[in-house]
């Protein structure tokens, strides 16, 4: 395969339309030849001679001034597009490998040339004609005078993707067009969104009814409790610690704090161990209510549970120590199985999850609650009104109608979960919901990863990601796409993520597990870089103009002058950092599919146009 390459060509297509100058000044010879020829009443031969000489002079130059004419021209940019959830269908029609991004054109090194020579004029000139002129420079997209639609083959998705734009540049929009059609493709999606938007949620489920399969859709919503279904977001895990430190990661932590979040995580793994000694399903609620009233009666049942069945030989024995504390308070009836046990059965029978819990309860008191304050706050938080019953939920309750769901089940049962975090609300409560989601997901992609086999593909999209960040997060774009999971995470800047983690190699580890970017207005200086930094460099042209002079120092009288241009060239980045913050809304810069860089636009999807005003 051959590359053109003209090393003297020069485009600048932002000069005056001179080639439209002389097609007009050629159209106005042959009216000036006409005139002649009727006053001097001049033979017709040389009139027409002299017109076809003009015509074919403009004709030849009228191809340029046309081409140049659009070129200005499409420096306005393009209008709004707005489509309809048929209209998704129809573009994606015959694209299933395909994902779908818009319309846009491959920026390459032409684009490159163009936007240093306009980025040398005054862009005022380019918005005297806008009445109402939009945020950022519209003739980004309009240096490429073709466009079309782009997609992106669905193998290079699985690397996973990385969204970043200011507020209102466009992400949840963007969430709109690509949660849709994954939707429209049967796919299970996870979307997890800390604004609450109405308007996705409304989409989700447009689109699932368009499939013919209303049921499909779920939402979990804390502002709309009635409207949601109930989320257990300690359902799954390999093993039971990994359910205290889910809780114990939401704790936050200041100079010294570190030793009452270890404490407060050891006393919840003594409580979950408890309960699954019972039996009994750890839940928010019942690690709250055991935390804060105390393990009096968890220790009693697990003791006398353990007994009967792991060591039945002193079951007859502990039942008769117990008869002679029928009458007592419960509290000294634990104290009498905790005895028993140590006396007994520890010497030939322990059981070391059951001892973590009893030294919790020999603990004393009034120190216990002072370590535990740090964790009650947030317990209290996700167990208190309505949000107690939708995160820990009871399946023995009769009166509570509403369907219950994990992760796993969403995922087995291919769902698509509409996940709002309602942080305007409560931003701490709204971080916490998250991120207990994102570490129940990760246990159950843990086991697809291992014992899965003919995975259907899973797509997971954390809007305002830094929000909810956490190591289960890290795990799932580091594992995920062995276990078919796709995501989808947008931030705003990429300080966010060491912000919220508190290190920057693990924030380096959450972008380092990431193979594509799509970026739309971006004011802050360092994600500009980090984009732009990894594009490959072109050459730039660029013409030197000098003039000098000289005179004869022994005769003054004779002196000389020049004048010159020279065509130069000179390294540069494919796309300048800085051009990431001129992005008008809904535009974006795309690095995808192995070092393909795009420039795209996104349409707005509504249910009717006539209902945006259109």
């Amino acid at each position: 395969m051959s590359m053109n390459y003209d090393a003297h060509g020069y485009e600048m297509a932002w000069r005056p339309n001179y080639e439209f100058r002389a097609v007009i000044g050629w159209l106005v010879a042959i009216i000036a030849a006409i005139a002649v020829k009727f006053a001097a009443g001049m033979p017709a031969e040389p009139l027409y001679i002299m017109i076809g000489i003009c015509l074919l002079m403009a004709l030849s130059r009228s191809g340029d001034a046309a081409r140049l004419y659009k070129v200005h021209k499409n420096l306005k940019g393009k209008s709004l597009k707005i489509v309809e959830l048929d209209e998704v269908v129809e573009q994606i029609e015959g694209h299933s490998d395909e994902l779908w991004l818009g319309y846009g054109f491959d920026w390459g090194p032409q684009h490159a040339q163009r936007a240093f020579e306009l980025s040398k004029r005054d862009w005022s000139e380019l918005r005297a004609d806008e009445k109402n002129p939009d945020m950022g420079v519209r003739w980004l997209h309009g240096i490429e005078l073709e466009e079309g639609p782009i997609f992106q083959p669905m193998k290079h998705v699985e690397g996973h993707t990385l969204i970043t734009g200011t507020t209102g540049s466009g992400k949840t929009r963007l969430f709109d067009l690509l949660i849709t059609q994954r939707i429209l493709a049967g796919e299970s999606c996870i979307v997890l969104d800390p604004k609450g938007d109405a308007e996705t949620r409304e989409n989700m489920r447009r689109a699932c009814n368009h499939m013919g399969d209303p049921g499909k859709f779920i939402s979990f919503h804390p502002g709309f409790p009635q409207d949601s279904v109930r989320l257990d977001p300690l359902a799954n895990f390999s093993r039971p610690t990994e359910l205290a430190s889910r809780i114990a990661a939401l704790i936050a932590t200041s100079s010294g704090g570190e030793v009452f979040k270890d404490f407060g995580q050891m006393a919840m793994n003594n409580v979950i161990q408890g309960l699954l000694l019972i039996d009994a399903r750890p839940s928010l609620t019942r690690l709250r209510r055991y935390l804060e009233g105390g393990v009096e009666s968890l220790v009693l049942q697990a003791v006398t549970n353990y007994i009967e069945r792991q060591a039945p030989d002193f079951a007859q024995d502990f039942h008769a120590a117990l008869t002679k504390f029928e009458k007592a308070p419960l509290h000294k009836k634990a104290t009498a199985a905790v005895q028993f046990y140590r006396e007994f059965v520890q010497a030939e029978q322990p059981n070391s999850d059951l001892e973590g819990l009893l030294t919790q309860f020999s603990h004393d008191k009034a120190h216990f609650s002072k370590m535990i304050a740090s964790l009650l706050p947030i317990m209290n938080m996700l167990t208190s009104g309505d949000l107690g019953a939708m995160l820990s939920p009871e399946r023995t309750d009769q009166d509570d109608e509403r369907p219950i769901y994990d992760t796993r089940k969403i995922t087995e049962r291919n769902k698509v979960a509409y996940i709002g975090l309602d942080s305007l609300t409560d931003g701490m409560v709204g971080s916490a919901i998250g991120s207990m989601v994102l570490s129940d997901l990760a246990a159950v992609a843990g086991d697809r990863y291992n014992y899965g086999e003919n995975l259907r593909p899973i797509n997971i999209f954390v809007d305002e990601c830094a929000e909810v960040i956490n190591d289960p997060l890290i795990q799932l774009l580091n594992k995920g796409r062995g276990a078919k999971l796709r995501l989808f995470v947008a931030t705003q800047t990429i300080a966010d993520f060491e912000a919220r983690l508190g290190d920057k190699a693990k924030a380096t580890q959450v972008l380092g597990n990431i193979n594509n970017n799509i970026s739309l207005r971006v004011i802050d200086p360092d994600t500009q870089t980090y984009i732009t930094d990894n594009l490959p460099l072109t050459r730039i042209k660029y013409v030197m103009r000098t003039q000098g002079m000289s005179s004869d120092s022994s005769d003054p009288a004779m002196f000389g002058g020049n004048h010159g241009e020279r065509l130069m060239e000179e390294e540069a980045p494919l796309l300048q950092p800085q051009l990431l913050g001129y992005l008008p809304n809904l535009e974006y810069i795309a690095k995808i599919s192995g070092g393909r860089v795009v420039k795209g636009r996104l349409p707005i999807l509504v249910e009717r146009r006539e209902s945006q005003g259109a």
